[in-house]
């Protein structure tokens, strides 16, 4: 039968929020596809975070840091414009544009200077064909942004002022280099193998003692132990807190109580297991009794 159902949301009902959503053209595919963009961009992580806060309007602008209500001016400190906002610290400064007519090409520069700060970031972001000098317009411009956010700093706190000329040349550098390390076969290869390591229990009738030391940050020792049968059920456990000593000490400490606590629990067939080569090695060799773990072992 023919029903009445609502488009803009999961289960065909009318709610407000998704009539605001909808009234406000809000489109989630794009949103993911926005997401994807970002995270998926070859080159470092902390560009990558870089380009996420920008997408969001996120960057420490004197803009967005008066809108949380810092009593400070919004004019730009290197151009003295009325309001220094993300499109504006990105493209718009006087000695940031200079940067970007050094490398955009004359028929590209109406539509690059343009756009507003969602759409020009999300179409360089994908667009390869902005200049011709380059191995990825995508890459070039990611990173072309993180060093103007950078140089931007340190205008701001070291009073070192941004020569277009020479930013260009470091970051075109800095993209070449990118470029051919996050393109490399040995990155785009798929070299990663899955492999789960966990604990087997024992054949039976045989028992594990599994021991293990640590060490606190006040310079105590601490250790302890559990007993699995071949099941990997649980039979007994201990822990205890030894003191100030050598780790070598604290893993033989751990091994005799774990032996004592097998004996007193009737188990004689028993298979030890810890991560300590020294320890193994010492009571593999018990003949050997001139060092200080003599009379523990």
């Amino acid at each position: 039968m023919d029903t009445i159902f609502w488009a803009h949301s999961k289960h065909d009902e009318f709610t407000t929020s998704s009539a605001y959503l909808a009234l406000s053209e809000y489109n989630p595919a794009a949103e993911d596809r926005v997401w994807r963009l970002i995270w998926t961009w070859k080159g470092p992580q902390s560009v990558r975070v870089f380009l996420w806060q920008a997408f969001h309007a996120g960057l420490k602008t004197k803009a967005e840091l008066a809108r949380r209500h810092l009593p400070i001016s919004t004019c730009c400190d290197r151009c003295v414009a009325v309001c220094e906002d993300d499109i504006h610290a990105l493209r718009d400064c006087s000695l940031v544009k200079q940067f970007w007519i050094n490398i955009i090409t004359i028929s590209k520069r109406q539509g690059f200077f343009n756009s507003r700060l969602n759409g020009w970031l999300r179409s360089n972001l994908v667009d390869d064909s902005m200049v011709g000098d380059v191995s990825s317009w995508a890459v070039f411009f990611g990173v072309a942004l993180w060093r103007i956010w950078f140089c931007r700093n340190q205008f701001l706190f070291n009073q070192k002022m941004m020569d277009p000329a020479a930013l260009l040349v470091d970051v075109h550098t800095r993209a070449e280099k990118t470029h051919k390390l996050y393109n490399s076969p040995l990155v785009t290869r798929n070299i990663w193998a899955n492999k789960w390591i966990s604990w087997h229990p024992p054949e039976w009738p045989w028992c594990t003692l599994n021991t293990d030391s640590a060490h606190k940050f006040d310079g105590i020792f601490i250790t302890g132990g559990l007993i699995q049968d071949h099941f990997g059920h649980w039979l007994s456990g201990f822990g205890m807190m030894i003191g100030s000593c050598s780790i070598t000490f604290a893993e033989l400490w751990g091994l005799y109580q774990g032996l004592q606590l097998a004996w007193n629990s009737g188990i004689r067939r028993l298979k030890v297991e810890m991560n300590s080569l020294c320890v193994t090695q010492l009571v593999a060799r018990p003949s050997v009794m001139t060092n200080d773990y003599a009379p523990l072992i």
